[in-house]
């Protein structure tokens, strides 16, 4: 499976994109400002590049949740539910519904997105590209 985000707008509330699973568009993103390519700890978003996803155990959440790895400089970044950028410390949120610096219905799109992706992991690796389109 091949995940990519497409970032669409940023502004300085978030970035906001689309997440496609193998080419189509399945969901909307929402992430912590760019920052014009600053990459600050807790601060901006993901460089773009392509990074491997998994799926472990998250201490922040508790559970078990998709996993950016490799992200320079940076640790535990997730793809998880979120419906502002002020409710993310780095990573991306997956929603249904797409507003101005708004994500809605993300706990639905995360819970549509969790068993693709767990049983994507079952058959080989994921990838994200993550790419800006602004």
């Amino acid at each position: 499976m091949e995940l990519t985000v497409n970032r669409k707008i940023s502004d300085d509330k978030s970035v906001e994109g689309d997440f496609l699973i193998d080419g189509v568009v399945q969901f909307h993103t929402i992430e912590r400002p760019w920052l014009n390519g600053a990459n600050t700890p807790d601060l901006a978003c993901i460089l773009p590049g392509t990074y491997s996803v998994i799926i472990d155990f998250s201490p922040h959440f508790g559970r078990n949740m998709p996993h950016i790895l490799n992200v320079p400089g940076r640790a535990e970044i997730r793809i998880h539910p979120a419906n502002w950028a002020s409710q993310l410390e780095g990573c991306i949120a997956i929603g249904m519904i797409e507003g101005s610096d708004y994500i809605g219905e993300s706990d639905v799109a995360f819970g549509k997105f969790f068993p693709v992706l767990k049983a994507a992991l079952t058959l080989s690796q994921v990838s994200i590209t993550i790419q800006n389109q602004f």
